[in-house]
């Protein structure tokens, strides 16, 4: 636990710096859409899924919520306690402050995931987790036992993700260069360390502190969650961005796995 702390404590700093950027950026988008109490922020096809396993009344935690966007719109969807986890100090005022400004009564709290404290154990119908989660949790079976607790019997995993095999692709490359090229590994023994901006918004480029990064492939996202005693519901791959930085591999015309749905039940 030594070593997951020293990383997510590293992410965490890098995070919150981040945060200011794009609040720049998308603060004015973010404050218009929530204006709109009928402003739903799930598109299809997750949307569909999340209507299908059912939201109304159920509980909801969100592991890695970041500024809460997602959650306040689950809960103006009829979602019944919900509560939002990030390690940022920044995501969390963020999503605190549009909680009590737009009147949504959502929990947010300032939580490294590992922590999530036993009180919270047994209560939840739902983990909602959504893009850009998972490459930053070091250990995804100790992640996934944590996650398993918090549920209630017959309660259900949802994962919205972008899918593994993006981060082998390069990232928002130029109209000039579109011809795509695997410019990483698929299969890491460790990390990626980064500096580089973290404003994937503005794309304003500044040095961050070191961020530290996971290639878990799609067979350690699956094996974490059954070996943690979840039964696999549905998966299902899809051809759109969630990122966006992947925009430009529809100008290829590949039709390439960008991201994917997965829910799965307590076995």
């Amino acid at each position: 636990m030594d070593e997951i702390k020293r990383i997510t404590e590293a992410n965490r700093i890098a995070w919150n710096k981040a945060l200011p950027y794009h609040r720049k950026a998308m603060d004015d988008i973010w404050d218009k859409t929530l204006t709109d109490k009928n402003y739903v922020w799930q598109e299809e096809p997750e949307l569909s899924r999340l209507q299908d396993i059912g939201i109304k009344n159920k509980s909801i935690i969100q592991p890695c919520c970041n500024n809460g966007i997602e959650l306040l719109s689950l809960k103006r969807l009829g979602a019944g306690r919900c509560v939002g986890v990030d390690i940022s100090d920044e995501a969390i005022k963020d999503a605190q402050g549009r909680s009590h400004r737009f009147g949504v009564d959502c929990e947010f709290i300032r939580l490294n995931v590992y922590e999530i404290p036993v009180s919270f154990d047994n209560s939840f119908d739902m983990v909602y987790i959504t893009v850009g989660a998972l490459c930053w949790i070091p250990d995804l079976r100790l992640f996934f036992a944590r996650i398993k607790r918090l549920l209630k019997p017959g309660g259900v995993l949802f994962i919205y993700e972008q899918h593994p095999l993006t981060l082998m692709l390069p990232w928002d490359i130029s109209e000039d260069n579109e011809k795509p090229v695997i410019e990483n590994n698929y299969f890491y023994d460790k990390y990626m360390v980064y500096n580089d901006s973290l404003d994937y918004y503005g794309n304003i480029q500044y040095e961050s502190p070191d961020t530290f990064e996971f290639m878990h492939t799609l067979s350690d996202i699956m094996n974490s969650i059954t070996e943690n005693g979840f039964c696999l519901t549905k998966f299902e791959e899809f051809e759109h961005d969630l990122s966006n930085g992947f925009e430009w591999v529809k100008k290829t015309g590949l039709r390439l796995p960008l991201c994917y749905i997965l829910t799965a039940a307590v076995a």
